[in-house]
């Protein structure tokens, strides 16, 4: 069977202990892998810089995958802003490119299969993971989960990059999750980190929600609630709740810690 073996990275501890695993336990997979990163133009610095200590450690080059139109060209057009109730930019700059890309291999090298590599775990397995809808996804494309079955947990994950060398990347010094620095599903408090650590980046999409589209008398904000003006106002008060929040967590850890 003619087929090819792509692992999508995405900047982010999971897809990357995942590639280090395969290294690990699959070498005859990992001589043939590809690793893709599908880049948005949007993501933080730290990201790239990751990806390239990446290519340092696993010594294989990162395929990089642009979308047609970058998020400023369909914006600007559009003057549609991304929220978590339309989330236009993943479809416009992973989903699209993603489908370009592995139709264009297929074509291109008569594949008869693609093996696309996802690290999603086993204690995460209420995601969907890869949905094959349609019919060149069906015929063609095979997911495949080596955490879900090798029995990989968040644990593990962390175990896997501290060993390798790699580690975390830094942003997650500050940020929770990995991806584009004005994505919708951002605290508040994770936009006041963005302002601490790249305060350019937190202006840049305060300029975008200022010549964001209006729909049905209501102003489009990156946030459902607040927009990032009024985050950076209410600055003080977010970061106390931030505080207790954490607090909290700390007390019922201690308690599991001395009663479980």
């Amino acid at each position: 069977m003619n087929e090819c073996h792509i692992l999508s990275l995405s900047g982010g501890k999971d897809s990357t202990a995942l590639a280090f695993f395969i290294k690990e336990n699959y070498p005859k997979i990992h001589k043939k892998i590809e690793y893709v990163f599908y880049d948005t133009g949007c993501d933080l610095v730290e990201t790239y810089d990751y990806l390239n200590k990446i290519e340092i450690f696993l010594e294989k080059k990162i395929i990089f995958v642009k979308p047609k139109y970058s998020f400023e060209e369909i914006f600007l057009k559009t003057k549609m802003l991304p929220t978590i109730f339309r989330r236009w930019c993943t479809l416009e700059l992973k989903i699209k490119p993603s489908n370009e890309f592995l139709k264009n291999r297929v074509k291109n090298e008569n594949l008869d299969k693609v093996k696309l590599y996802i690290g999603i775990r086993v204690d995460e397995q209420y995601r969907k993971g890869v949905q094959l809808k349609t019919d060149f996804e069906k015929k063609y494309i095979e997911p495949c989960y080596p955490f879900i079955k090798n029995g990989i947990t968040k644990q593990d994950v962390e175990t896997i990059l501290i060993n390798s060398g790699i580690n975390y990347p830094d942003y997650y010094k500050w940020r929770k999750r990995n991806g584009c620095f004005f994505c919708p599903y951002q605290t508040p408090f994770d936009w006041l980190m963005l302002y601490e650590n790249h305060p350019e980046l937190f202006f840049k999409a305060m300029e975008y929600e200022k010549i964001g589209d209006v729909g049905n008398n209501i102003k489009f904000k990156f946030n459902p609630k607040f927009s990032l003006e009024e985050i950076l106002k209410n600055k003080s008060e977010i970061l106390e709740k931030e505080k207790k929040k954490k607090a909290k967590k700390n007390i019922k850890q201690k308690l599991i810690d001395i009663f479980c």
